[in-house]
């Protein structure tokens, strides 16, 4: 499995085998995570405030996603600026646990490394 699609469907990051956040999805507990990896131990918050730089890159990826979606409505599909926010906003309600659910991901999929011997270990 690669680094990219490890985490799209939130894998350890270090054995890429076990499912990173509680199934299945509950509204009350949005990023409500394993305490650890199943299979090969990772601790999936390794310390205390471990996700604060997700935030940065939650707030990264919204920022151009919204702001592009709504320099697109405006200015290539005549939109108002108003009709143009309130998709925009609807669309950031909709979206809002999956960005920040991804930026967790991948800020624990930059620090800890992916373990191929471990890896291979485990399958055989």
């Amino acid at each position: 499995m690669s680094k990219i699609k490890s985490i799209f469907t939130y894998t350890c990051p270090r054995c890429r085998q076990t499912k990173m956040y509680k199934e299945p999805f509950e509204m009350s507990k949005p990023v409500e995570m394993n305490h650890s990896c199943e299979v090969c131990g990772q601790r999936f918050e390794p310390e205390p405030g471990f996700y604060y730089g997700a935030m940065f890159i939650s707030y990264i990826m919204s920022g151009w996603i919204f702001v592009g979606t709504a320099l697109i409505l405006v200015f290539v599909f005549k939109w108002s600026f108003e009709a143009a926010m309130g998709l925009v906003f609807v669309f950031a309600i909709i979206t809002f646990f999956k960005l920040m659910r991804l930026s967790r991901s991948m800020w624990i999929h930059f620090v800890v490394k992916f373990d191929p011997q471990y890896a291979k270990s485990i399958n055989s």
